[in-house]
Order: structure tokens, then C-alpha cells, then sequence
């Protein structure tokens, strides 16, 4: 199978994770090929919880519900990418990146370095009220009704532009209804990734 490389878009609540680990199910049932992970969340929950003055920072920053500066989500991309991509014919399955204008050049810019012109983007779409119904039917502790909107906030503002800038710099787009269940919209992701 040729790599895949799919960067996953929509907000908090949306079902990425859900979509991202059904994907992974899916393509290693389909292939022997490595799979690099980029969950920006859990790279960011990791380093709040290392205990460096760096995760001290970022932990006032995930508990305020604001966006991290872009120098930080492009670092730890970037030395993701550089030491899992050991072959090159890795599939790539990003989520939680691209989130500023530095960071999705950033991202772009690499995808063209590690020779990934089939670059893919998922845009699950989601109402805002079942947005926050779904956050604080979770329970997380950083999922307080002012965190959620604060992030919904910045999510129109400053990362839904980035879809523009990927489409802009020749990037297939695909947007996914984020309201049915489960497996209908993994299904729907499969065709639009044309795996199905």
C-alpha cells in the first residue's frame, strides 16, 4: 500500500480521536506498514506532566483553555517527524496540529521535505451545542463550560483559516459530518480517502 498521510481537522469534542484510532485499526489490518502518530493533545498533556518548567507552562496554558504559542506544537511535531519517519514509506496520521498560520507552514513545509504531496486533510464538522455537550459529558478535568468555549473561540479564529492556507498550497480538503454515529462516519472517511 502507498503511505498515507492524513491530518485530522475539527474541533475539541468532534470525534478525532475516535476517527483517528479507527483509521489506524483499519490501515493495520490493511498493511505492514509503520504507522507515526502525531496526536498534538497527548504530546502536549505529556509534557505538562514531565515535570519541566516547560510543562509547568504549558499546563497554565491547557488549564486557561488558550492555544499554545506555535513554537511549541512545531518542535514537537517536527522531532516526531524526524525520528519515526526512519523508512519513509510510514503512514502519517496527524491530529491537533496546524492550529496557527507558523504551524501549518511548519507542517506543510515538512510534508514537502519528507516527500508527502499526497497530504490529506479531514475537517470534522460539529455543531457547537453538541460540542459542548459532548465535552462535559467526558469529564476531563480541563473540560469547564468557559475552557470549551474559550478553545471553540480560538478554533474559528485562528484554525479554521488553516484550512484555507492548506487548500491554498494544493492540499486535498475533505469535510466529514460529525454528527452520526461512529461508524458511519468512519465509513465516510475511508471513501473520501478513497481506501473503500
Amino acid at each position: 500500500m502507498n503511505p498515507i498521510t492524513v491530518l485530522f481537522f475539527g474541533s475539541q469534542g468532534a470525534g478525532k480521536g475516535t476517527q483517528v484510532k479507527m483509521l489506524m485499526d483499519y490501515l493495520r489490518t490493511k498493511s505492514s506498514q509503520a504507522i507515526v502518530h502525531i496526536d498534538m493533545g497527548q504530546e502536549l498533556r505529556d509534557l505538562r506532566d514531565s515535570g519541566l518548567w516547560a510543562g509547568v507552562l504549558t499546563g497554565e496554558v491547557i488549564n486557561a483553555g488558550h492555544r499554545m504559542p506555535d513554537f511549541m506544537p512545531t518542535y514537537l511535531q517536527t522531532k516526531k517527524l524526524v525520528t519515526e519517519l526512519v523508512k519513509g514509506d510510514e503512514h502519517v496520521i496527524a491530529d491537533g496540529l496546524a492550529r496557527g498560520e507558523d504551524q501549518t507552514r511548519a507542517f506543510d513545509d515538512a510534508m514537502t521535505f519528507f516527500r508527502r504531496s499526497e497530504l490529506q486533510i479531514i475537517s470534522i464538522e460539529l455543531s457547537e451545542t453538541s460540542v459542548v455537550k459532548r465535552l462535559m459529558a467526558r469529564g476531563r478535568n480541563d473540560d469547564t463550560e468557559e475552557g470549551i468555549r474559550n478553545r471553540l473561540s480560538w478554533y474559528k479564529t485562528d484554525v479554521l483559516p488553516q484550512l484555507e492556507m492548506l487548500k491554498s498550497r494544493g492540499r486535498s480538503v475533505h469535510v466529514v459530518d460529525g454528527e452520526p454515529d461512529v461508524e458511519t462516519i468512519h465509513q465516510d472517511i475511508l471513501k473520501k480517502l478513497t481506501l473503500i
